[in-house]
């Protein structure tokens, strides 16, 4: 019985954290990745197919295909791989592929990743010598980034913002794809009124940010109305900090 309860207990925090995670995980994998690892995947006979490159004109897409391709696998420690050393040679649908050296950290060991960027594919899988992110890996990363984010959202006053916001953003604009965290119809009157303070802009924004990243690997539900109503709540503490900034319309708006 105690060991039924035991196993009952860590299949529902496991439970837990994949859907916790689930919002982030689909940014940062390949769809339908298969926690599987094929020895001659990610070769020049077989190249992983990310398809950063159909989309070369949009850098929106094509940024997804390459946090997909620099998210979506770890080293069997758990560390993050570096995918800086990048060059290409002769393969691929398009007569080219990347070719990545991958060096890990721990043992030395280099793996060379071949990676055709004008295709994509209908199931993708672990190349030898890595690891498929999971959700408790993501957990270890991104834990001390969203206790920060509360950190800014809990403090009386913005000083917890200028503290944290450089670190968090720079996490965030490299694991993430900043496009789906910022919704137009949210933060358009922020943007479009030339009378703000621009310093208030920034702080509001990187609020809106902030907290819409936290909403997504939280799975609070109607994550946009969430951002909105901190941004909200934080314009209301910077202003009694700073009462004499210029909001031009931003009072009725976020009032």
């Amino acid at each position: 019985m105690k060991y039924l309860f035991s196993l009952l207990s860590f299949l529902l925090l496991a439970n837990c954290s994949q859907a916790q995670y689930r919002k982030v995980l689909a940014v940062l994998q390949f769809e339908n990745l298969v926690n599987e690892v094929k020895p001659k995947y990610g070769t020049l006979e077989q190249p992983l197919e990310s398809g950063a490159f159909i989309h070369l004109m949009n850098p929106q897409l094509r940024n997804a295909g390459f946090i997909r391709l620099f998210n979506a696998y770890r080293w069997p420690n758990g560390q993050k791989i570096d995918f800086s050393k990048r060059g290409s040679t002769k393969g691929g649908s398009k007569g080219i592929v990347d070719r990545y050296v991958l060096v890990n950290p721990e043992t030395g060991d280099t793996v060379l990743l071949y990676v055709d960027p004008y295709k994509t594919s209908d199931q993708y899988y672990v190349p030898k010598g890595m690891i498929a992110l999971t959700p408790a890996l993501l957990k270890a990363e991104i834990e001390p980034v969203l206790k920060q984010i509360e950190e800014i959202n809990q403090a009386e006053e913005g000083s917890k913002l200028i503290l944290h916001a450089e670190e968090v953003m720079r996490y965030v604009s490299v694991n993430f794809d900043q496009n789906k965290l910022i919704d137009n119809d949210k933060v358009k009157p922020l943007l479009e009124d030339k009378e703000v303070d621009k310093m208030l802009v920034g702080y509001l924004m990187r609020t809106y940010i902030f907290s819409k990243y936290y909403a997504l690997a939280k799975d609070i539900e109607n994550e946009a109305d969430y951002a909105f109503g901190q941004m909200k709540t934080n314009f209301k503490k910077y202003m009694m900090l700073n009462p004499e900034t210029n909001t031009g319309k931003l009072g009725e708006y976020l009032k």
